[in-house]
């Protein structure tokens, strides 16, 4: 178990809870690229095993996004979804390894779904940052909301398991979205990233989100403490709020008690972790800081981002049994 993490036998609970027939096949799902324009529209057979590439025009813009679907019995529907969300300047499928997700997802029969931002950057609410592409503002939450949509529907991920992993800008983007958003999302995980500098100010959530943090303690690029990002070339990335903040804000909306601190001496950092108890059922809020730590999808000795990660999804999936209500306008 990754040191400085209390899981507390999470996936081994979890078992009974959110199971499929284990894959015959190990490692990476091959990709065989399938390319379609404009979004479907009549119902349509759940997405084979692979790769599986979308693109659709929406605010005039081309949007594109990555499926990945793990070998299955023919026709079994998914048992969750996972969208991950990459960092300023890079694509969707860049960070199919740097997560390396798949061979804990694939056997358990989640999909892992890869959007792309337009020209490399999110549109994160977050204040102070440039435009990356002068003249064209997006708006990701939709975006974001049909991938989800359209996951559900094509390849049969129940709507209560869905969680959002974003690293960098991609974290900032999901906080966003778990805050407009959170009738689509059940779980997030933000590393080495927060939130918008003033994101309590407008941040209404339809319902709490189970909420993982993961950050170094000295991320020269998006500091732990918040304020300003680092620039990307010429362009100014704006500021976001400390990290402490984000994990005191999800724990109020879950409602949770008394913050439980443990730490543990690793052969590289210490590992510290910042758990919230008594939350509302299923709406479990962890932070975890690698003290020393940079900017970086942290991998042993230092701390395991994968294993962790996929252990917090999986559980708030286990608990997930019911569909969310859509709240009315």
């Amino acid at each position: 178990m990754p040191v400085g993490l209390v899981v507390g036998g999470l996936l081994a609970a979890c078992a009974g809870a959110a199971t499929r027939p284990p894959s015959t096949r190990a490692g990476l799902v091959p990709t065989d690229t399938v390319t379609e324009q404009v979004a479907a529209t009549e119902p349509v057979e759940y997405l084979a095993a692979g790769g599986h590439e979308r693109i659709v025009t929406l605010d005039g813009q081309k949007r594109r996004w990555m499926t990945i679907v793990p070998p299955s019995d023919a026709g079994a529907p998914a048992t969750g979804a996972v969208i991950v969300l990459h960092g300023v300047g890079g694509r969707g499928p860049d960070m199919r390894p740097t997560v390396a997700l798949e061979p804990l997802a694939s056997p358990e029969g989640v999909v892992l779904v890869f959007p792309d931002a337009v020209g490399g950057a999110w549109n994160d609410g977050r204040p102070g940052a440039d435009a990356v592409v002068a003249g064209v503002t997006v708006d990701d939450v939709r975006f974001l909301r049909l991938v989800i949509e359209e996951t559900v529907a094509r390849t049969g991920a129940p709507p209560a398991r869905v969680a959002v992993v974003g690293f960098s800008a991609g974290a900032v983007m999901a906080s966003r979205l778990a805050c407009d958003a959170a009738d689509r999302v059940s779980a997030m995980v933000l590393v080495g990233g927060s939130a918008g500098q003033g994101f309590q100010d407008s941040c209404r959530p339809a319902r709490p989100v189970a909420t993982m943090l993961v950050a170094g303690s000295a991320d020269p690029t998006v500091p732990y403490g918040g304020g300003r990002v680092a620039d990307w070339g010429t362009r100014k990335r704006g500021f976001v709020a400390p990290v402490e903040d984000v994990f005191a804000f999800w724990s109020a909306q879950g409602g949770c008690g008394p913050v439980t601190l443990q730490a543990a001496l690793g052969p590289a950092a210490v590992v510290s972790e910042a758990r919230a108890a008594g939350c509302r059922a299923g709406t479990a809020v962890v932070r975890v800081k690698v003290n020393g730590g940079g900017h970086e999808w942290f991998r042993d000795p230092r701390f395991d981002t994968t294993g962790a990660a996929w252990q917090f999804v999986w559980s708030r999936f286990a608990t997930a049994t019911a569909v969310p209500a859509t709240p009315t306008e």
